[in-house]
């Protein structure tokens, strides 16, 4: 497991099993009221690649359809350069959304990929 931290956002970058499936997974947390509290999570999958709107709480779950989207961690790298902001906000965090530094934070994704890649 490896940990980096962009923007006051600490990404968790691991390899997961689960009975049914494996791969990498990005896992985004963020200070929530004091507390680390995931607020998104994007799991890179052999077979079923998805990802997680506040997935400690809610749990809004979404599948990848990679004939449509492409390799999973590809498209997970590009919506974290582009859009993590919004989707911590759309997760239900505002707050946490708001200290984020976009601009930064895509311009240091290849961090978060060789991470991803390297794992």
């Amino acid at each position: 497991m490896q940990d980096i931290e962009i923007c006051g956002l600490v990404f968790r970058i691991d390899y997961r099993r689960t009975a049914d499936d494996h791969g990498p997974s990005i896992r985004v947390y963020g200070d929530v009221d004091g507390r680390e509290v995931q607020l998104l999570r994007f799991d890179c999958f052999a077979d079923d690649p998805h990802y997680h709107y506040d997935p400690t709480g809610r749990n809004v779950m979404f599948h990848l359809d990679t004939l449509t989207m492409g390799d999973p961690i590809d498209f997970s790298l590009t919506q974290i350069a582009a859009n993590a902001q919004s989707m911590i906000e759309h997760a239900g965090f505002p707050q946490t959304a708001a200290d984020v530094n976009q601009d930064e934070l895509s311009a240091r994704i290849d961090e978060i990929g060789r991470a991803v890649r390297d794992g």
